[in-house]
């Protein structure tokens, strides 16, 4: 508990000795001995966390700086301590409690302006609190540089030291308190609440499940312009010039087609000569030889086409490049195409 009379009473007779002297010598001596330093705010912060809690002051915001400001004082940080029950006296919110603890707060940073609006505000709210106070009201006065205001009300507090040295003790304990209580839950009416019949089930719709074993790289989900941008070593815009024509050109046994690098997006100066393994399936799941199919030059593009050339490892293997996932790693370099491949590149630029 706060007991601090007989420490005050001995501080509010050396302020006034030393007023009646000298004020500079009482100034001195009031820096020394402040009569608030007397106070220790001991009640211990027990409450357990509450989140988003309104309080007591039914506001999120002021209860929880009020809660912040309380602990810093138990550990007599009373910078914060000021700064966080400033803040929570500022939110415009009715919680003259709050004051006292900006009163003890600034006076033991010697903030003598704050301490003084507190006790203004104090006054203000409770008007029978100012003969309690006197020696408080005094020292801030003199906090401020008023001087021959504060030697009265000093004087005046000497003769009230036993009726009121429990006052600010019992004002800091019901604040404490009050900031630690947690709000109280809303009751809600059941009566009130709108009451819904089911007449039918409501059926829940199906959707389009991904197995775990689908998600790897030789599934249809990597078939996407990200992956071809996040997997290629080299991406370029090529001009179709021809093919080498092999003797035994089959569907998995697919030519070297020739390129003209025409413009390189992504990746190394290579050759601007680019062969390339031209694939007819893009190794997806167990790709099979369609019905019918047999090579011949209309299985290739037509010469002087331009095309989007994604190689994954920009390292010929066996004379040629492969593309990203086979006929995937080949996009016609439509406007559309360019476009897409265009956005992810600059949404990955610096990166």
């Amino acid at each position: 508990m706060l007991s601090f009379s007989d420490e005050r009473a001995d501080i509010l007779k050396l302020i006034f000795r030393g007023w009646k002297m000298k004020i500079p010598k009482a100034i001195r001596a009031f820096g020394a001995l402040a009569v608030v330093a007397a106070l220790a705010l001991s009640v211990p912060v027990t409450a357990a966390e509450t989140g988003d809690d309104a309080g007591q002051f039914g506001s999120i915001t002021v209860t929880k700086l009020a809660r912040e400001g309380l602990k810093a004082a138990q550990r007599q940080d009373w910078a914060t301590a000021t700064a966080k029950y400033q803040k929570a006296v500022s939110q415009n919110v009715k919680a003259p409690e709050l004051y006292y603890g900006l009163l003890q707060a600034a006076s033991r940073t010697r903030n003598w302006t704050e301490a003084h609006a507190a006790l203004e505000a104090i006054f203000a709210e409770d008007a029978s609190a100012k003969a309690h106070l006197q020696g408080e009201y005094g020292q801030s006065l003199a906090g401020v540089g008023r001087y021959e205001e504060a030697i009265p009300i000093l004087n005046k507090a000497l003769a009230t030291i036993d009726a009121d040295n429990a006052f600010l003790n019992q004002k800091l304990m019901a604040m404490a308190v009050k900031i630690e209580k947690p709000g109280e839950k809303p009751k809600v009416d059941m009566t009130q609440v709108p009451y819904f019949e089911i007449t039918a089930k409501v059926p829940i719709p199906e959707r389009n499940v991904v197995k775990a074993s689908e998600v790897s790289g030789n599934s249809k989900y990597a078939l996407t312009y990200d992956n071809l941008h996040h997997y290629s070593e080299f991406i370029g815009i090529c001009t179709y010039k021809g093919y080498k024509k092999e003797k035994d050109i089959a569907f998995f046994r697919p030519p070297i087609a020739i390129f003209h690098i025409d413009e390189v997006l992504i990746g190394p100066p290579l050759n601007p000569i680019l062969p390339v393994r031209y694939e007819f399936h893009d190794k997806v799941g167990n790709p099979t030889v369609p019905s019918g199919w047999t090579f011949g030059p209309d299985k290739m593009p037509k010469p002087g086409s331009r095309w989007l050339i994604f190689i994954e490892n920009a390292v010929a293997k066996r004379e040629a490049y492969e593309t990203y996932h086979g006929s995937y790693g080949r996009q016609e370099a439509t406007e559309e195409n360019r476009n897409k491949i265009y956005a992810i590149i600059e949404a990955h630029r610096g990166q």
